[in-house]
């Protein structure tokens, strides 16, 4: 029988090499870590993380304004005008930590801060006083620094939320922080504006994510009170973990939010009522800025511009998840696919209705997307494909490089479009020859004239409107977030599926490690 078997074996063909390879970088992904691997992981992240901060101009300083002052306030003790009325504030998490750091760091202690005399009456003259102070003791420059404690939150997220998806603790755990790290709408965060806050607010919802996936119900709601607090947005996260959580511990989540933010904010509500809820419900959301997206170009104002841009992306966000609740039941939707593919749907409707667009707005989204790839086991070459176009976009095709004027950034700006569009016609061409989905197809091309354009809107097309960008990069955001949640629904009704679409169980996933003294969970 030996005989027999050799030519049967030996006549099985040899698999694609690029298949072969994939197969190969999987297996070294799901090799297990040593914690002194997945620790040195994570300092190359935070060091990759620092250094493109760095280069490319270092901690932004446009949006300082709307927590320094607040930080400074805090850090001295006069919560009375960390947040007065009538001033573009940011809700309290990050200007509490901030404000710890700063006076444990004895920021500007070389100047007496002002009394609470000099701030006036009902803090009119606060943000005078403060700002010749912070003059006077340079203190701008090192308290910009504490903006980079956004990163370790947004890293410690990701990673709980892997270890809780069964991704942790492998070559996935540090190859998926470094990839996030490089994202320019992550680390523009701090780059482009002053908003580290965002990236707190994402790192604590992945957090209650990872609780949720533990079963953690009433931490879940302590992180995503967090989250909110930090900044507005993650409302569309804490509304899908509401819809999926289980009847019997809905309550415990919302009692943990609740109680949670109500430590949080006690004090500054009881300090300066009128302030503090407008910096905790509305922040600096409302202001509309430089407006420019197609919600804005209805010329809409007041309250009904408010209720579209702020309370439909909410609304939305509940009726997608009570629908998927309705369709595969909460078990399966708190599976971590399909709970990540509806996170990620429901944060890509804010920039469905936002007022305005910058890159650093996509960071929710793109992280999102990016984990629910690796939880997937594959990272998708059309999620690949927009993170690079929204990148050149609002990165390279933007006027906040303008300042570094650099050989290597004019080199920068010219052949980093060109490798994409050369490397996107390949991809196109061989989408054709396959006979790949219509989605797939209008992907690669949107690619390659988002790349023309960024390459040439300050020569040939001019620079295009806001709204423009919106209605082709959000859309495309949106088909990558549902794909997998569709292919999940329909796995769970046993549809059968056509040849193109997305699969939609992750071979072999394993389910979330056991928490054990002697391996913590972060």
């Amino acid at each position: 029988m030996v005989p027999a078997i050799i030519p049967t074996v030996a006549s099985q063909p040899e698999p694609a090499v690029p298949a072969r390879r994939v197969r190969e970088v999987r297996l070294w992904l799901d090799q297990p870590l040593s914690p002194l691997s997945c620790v040195l992981g994570w300092c190359l992240a935070t060091a990759a993380f620092a250094a493109l901060v760095t280069i490319f101009g270092g901690v932004g300083r446009s949006d300082t304004y709307e927590s320094v002052f607040s930080t400074w306030a805090i850090a001295h003790g006069q919560f009375t005008c960390a947040f007065p009325a009538g001033y573009r504030d940011i809700s309290p998490v990050y200007p509490l930590v901030s404000g710890a750091v700063s006076a444990v760091g004895h920021i500007g202690s070389s100047v007496a801060f002002p009394s609470r005399a000099a701030l006036g009456p009902h803090c009119d003259t606060a943000f005078l006083a403060i700002n010749t102070w912070s003059l006077k003791a340079n203190a701008l420059a090192r308290t910009a620094q504490i903006a980079y404690l956004g990163w370790i939150v947004l890293m410690a997220g990701l990673i709980s939320c892997l270890r809780a998806s069964g991704r942790g603790r492998c070559g996935w755990e540090p190859a998926t922080v470094m990839f996030v790290a490089l994202l320019p709408p992550v680390w523009s965060c701090i780059q482009a504006a002053f908003h580290p806050q965002d990236l707190f607010a994402m790192g604590f919802a992945l957090a209650a994510i990872a609780c949720a996936r533990r079963s953690a119900w009433v931490a879940a709601g302590v992180f995503i009170a967090l989250a909110v607090l930090s900044q507005q947005f993650a409302v569309l996260v804490a509304v899908p973990l509401l819809v999926l959580a289980p009847g019997t511990r809905r309550l415990a989540y919302a009692g943990g939010a609740i109680a949670g933010g109500a430590v949080l904010v006690l004090p500054f509500l009881i300090a300066n009522p009128r302030g503090a809820v407008h910096a905790i419900l509305f922040g600096t959301g409302t202001t509309g800025g430089i407006g420019g997206t197609v919600l804005w170009e209805m010329d809409l104002h007041g309250a009904l511009l408010v209720l579209l841009s702020r309370v439909a992306p909410v609304g939305l966000a509940l009726v997608v998840s009570w629908w998927t609740l309705r369709r595969i039941g909460p078990d399966a939707a708190l599976q971590p696919v399909a709970l990540m593919a509806l996170v990620a749907v429901c944060l890509s409707l804010r920039l469905v209705f936002e007022q305005q667009l910058f890159g650093y707005y996509f960071m929710a989204l793109s992280v999102s997307l990016v984990l629910l790839d690796v939880i997937r086991g594959r990272i998708r070459p059309s999620l690949v494909a927009w993170l690079a176009t929204t990148s050149m976009v609002y990165l390279l095709g933007s006027t906040q490089l303008d300042s570094l004027r650099s050989p290597w950034l004019t080199l920068a700006q010219d052949l980093i479009p060109l490798s994409v569009i050369l490397l996107a016609a390949v991809l196109l061409v061989h989408e054709v020859r396959r006979g790949g989905p219509p989605w797939r197809l209008a992907l690669w091309t949107a690619m390659i004239a988002g790349a023309l354009i960024t390459w040439n809107e300050t020569d040939v097309l001019g620079v295009p409107p806001t709204w423009f960008w919106q209605v082709i990069l959000v859309p495309l955001g949106i088909a990558l977030a549902a794909g997998p949640l569709l292919a999940e629904i329909r796995g769970h009704d046993g549809t059968p599926r056509h040849e193109g679409a997305p699969r939609a169980v992750s071979p072999a996933l394993p389910g979330p490690e056991p928490m054990t003294p002697d391996r913590p969970h972060l």
